[in-house]
């Protein structure tokens, strides 16, 4: 299932299809799941289940709590920190019976107290020590539907992350309809286990025949609170400044605001046409990924936008997924730790339709506000046997760090005191994240990735999935497959561009001459049908022929720049001997060697020919190039050389 030793898995099943699933806050090795068989007859329980997934190569149930069978099944999850366990929201839907009558107490919450972990055996363990989750209250935020039959469900549920802070974190929660007449948006105050009519924030009201697909929440500054959600077609934003202690609540705009509209192939197109939104997330407080899918099952398609202060959002990246994946059904982020430019690192992770997750990072610049394109990290293929429904990723907080050592100082007599070292517990061990998935298939599957510093000598350093090292590594590599693509097909090119390289002239003459050479070397030997050729007449001359030792070169160098002396290179016809002569009188020479031929008058094969022999003999070699042999004679082609040639292919 894995792509990479580096990451670990471990697997369990339940005995329910599971729908929803969420970490510990603050990932202290435990994740919440719910699911169930809903109002049915069929023995399936419903249930909500607390996960122990401290160990990477095992998860165990550290809890679990049986619902009333009489209700729907759990839809949703999102959890608040305790300090000894959570306050669980879940989504589960009253009965058709209840609805029917005008209630449907969607939002529960429950109590959950962690069991202690497992201790050493030289602890002593009473037994007595348990946890425990239940059920402490149940409410309906939504307005009573209007409809003759009220199908009103809460579609899904999301908070606002939870923040590492000395001073604790507030947050806020937002839940939305399904299935409703009038779909709407219920905006509330999370800090109460069982919020109440005073805690809702804001209500917002969707417009007719939509429903927000997804949703989700960012926290820019302390108390202030970014909604993002999007439907079909469409992305909104909203920002509010929230009170907790007044209650109050300050919203920019004062009604949400569209900012991206899903476009249309072409003005003529059927609406059906359009892709569709599927989930979407906060990068940061500034900017958005979302997650659609084609129409048809014509893939599926990452986006991020960039959110501004009024207007319209801009698209900044886009990225196709692998086409074996039709359809996408769950996204999330993870967004790692930022340096002190607020340079960070973030990962992706999109279930397909094929049970396979596919992880993306990319990086995030400050200054430019920019994110680098999404590089494929993880590929996990076949994670469970059945659709999944859901993916998460723990959320990851920056670990402590110790302090820098005290610089070394000396005591009153001079003697050295050796630096006040940090407590080993300061020191952060391995990280990592983990991302769970769930499915219909009762299985709940649990990756274990492991991070790494970007500056591993720096004890403030971010941390990074996909280090720099690696992309450049893979960068490097891209680049040299390209680069030897361009060189083949520069040597191929080459070889129909013999002259131009020889010359001083053509599109090889802006390269420094030994690359020329060394370009115009393998040209040589891969010309087609002049190297086949040529490498046959070779191997058809006899390896006995007397090689008269730079002959040809030392008469080029003393006559060959004359226009009345002829240089002849001249065979003997029966395959015994290669003659290199001057005679004073270029014409009359002519004259008596009608079947003598200057080189720029030979064929491309009769050339090929003559440089198999000259090689042979010793006489020339293909690094000086033909310009050299401008001007000179070649005689009795027709004799041992045609012979061989007209033997060679015919052989």
């Amino acid at each position: 299932m894995q792509s990479t030793s580096k990451v670990s898995f471990a697997k369990t099943t339940l005995s329910y299809p599971l729908f929803a699933a969420d970490f510990d806050p603050y990932n202290r090795g435990y994740l919440v799941v719910g699911g169930g068989g809903g109002e049915s007859k069929t023995g399936v329980p419903n249930q909500i289940t607390i996960l122990d997934v401290s160990n990477r190569a095992a998860i165990s149930t550290a809890l679990e709590l049986d619902l009333s069978r009489d209700e729907d099944s759990v839809q949703s999850l999102g959890s608040l920190a305790t300090k000894d366990g959570l306050i669980t929201f879940a989504g589960i839907n009253s009965s058709q019976a209840e609805q029917n009558g005008g209630k449907n107490e969607h939002l529960r919450s429950f109590d959950v107290k962690y069991p202690p972990r497992k201790r050493q055996r030289t602890d002593v363990n009473d037994g007595d020590e348990k946890g425990k989750i239940e059920a402490i209250g149940k409410r309906s935020l939504f307005k009573r539907s209007t409809a003759p039959k009220s199908e009103t469900y809460q579609r899904s549920l999301r908070l606002s992350p939870a923040q590492k802070r000395d001073s604790g974190s507030k947050r806020i929660g937002a839940v939305a309809t399904g299935m409703a007449k009038d779909s709407e948006i219920v905006v509330f105050d999370a800090t109460s286990a069982t919020p109440q009519d005073s805690d809702i924030i804001t209500r917002i009201d969707l417009p007719e025949g939509d429903e927000a697909a997804d949703m989700d929440i960012a926290e820019p500054e302390t108390s202030e609170f970014s909604l993002a959600y999007c439907t079909d077609y469409d992305i909104y934003e909203q920002t509010y400044k929230y009170d907790f202690t007044s209650k109050k609540a300050e919203k920019t705009p004062n009604g949400p605001r569209r900012v991206h509209q899903m476009p249309y192939p072409d003005a003529a197109s059927n609406p059906k046409s359009r892709s569709k939104f599927r989930s979407v997330r906060f990068l940061n407080s500034q900017n958005l990924v979302t997650l659609s899918n084609k129409p048809n099952k014509g893939g599926a398609e990452l986006r991020i936008f960039h959110l501004y202060p009024t207007g319209p959002a801009t698209l900044l990246l886009t990225k196709s997924l692998p086409s074996r994946i039709k359809s996408a059904v769950s996204m999330d982020v993870c967004a790692l730790d930022a340096d002190k430019n607020g340079n960070q690192q973030i990962a992706i992770a999109v279930a397909g339709q094929d049970i396979s997750i596919e992880v993306y990072v990319t990086n995030y610049q400050r200054a430019t506000d920019t994110f680098s394109p999404f590089k494929s990290y993880l590929t996990l293929r076949d994670v469970h046997q059945h659709q999944m429904t859901k993916v998460c990723f723990s959320p990851f907080h920056s670990p402590s760090r110790a302090p820098d050592p005290e610089p070394a100082s000396t005591g009153p007599n001079g003697e050295p005191i050796p630096p006040k070292m940090p407590e080993p517990s300061l020191n952060p061990g391995p990280q990592f994240i983990r991302l769970a998935s769930v499915s219909y298939g009762n299985t709940v599957v649990v990756d274990t990735l492991p991070l790494s510093p970007l500056e591993p000598q720096n004890r403030h350093s971010r941390y990074m999935l996909s280090h720099p090292s690696d992309e450049r590594f893979t960068t490097i590599a891209y680049i040299a497959v390209i680069t030897m693509i361009v060189l083949v097909t520069a040597f191929l090119l080459q070889s129909f561009l013999t002259g131009f390289s020889e010359s001083e002239s053509g599109p090889f003459s802006l390269l420094p001459q030994n690359f020329r050479h060394f370009l115009d070397k393998p040209a040589n030997a891969a010309r087609g049908v002049q190297y086949t050729l040529a490498s046959k007449v070779e191997s058809a001359v006899p390896t006995n022929i007397p090689v008269v030792k730079a002959r040809l070169r030392d008469l080029l160098a003393s006559h060959g720049g004359s226009e009345s002396k002829a240089l002849v290179v001249r065979d003997a016809g029966d395959s015994t001997s290669l003659t290199v002569d001057v005679h004073p009188d270029r014409e009359a020479y002519l004259k008596e060697d009608t079947a003598a031929m200057h080189w720029e008058q030979l064929s491309k094969e009769q050339q090929a020919e003559w440089k198999a022999k000259l090689v042979q003999a010793g006489e020339w070699g293909l690094e000086e190039g033909e310009a050299v042999l401008k001007g000179v004679l070649f005689s009795g082609y027709a004799g041992m050389v045609g012979q061989a040639a007209a033997q060679a292919l015919g052989a």
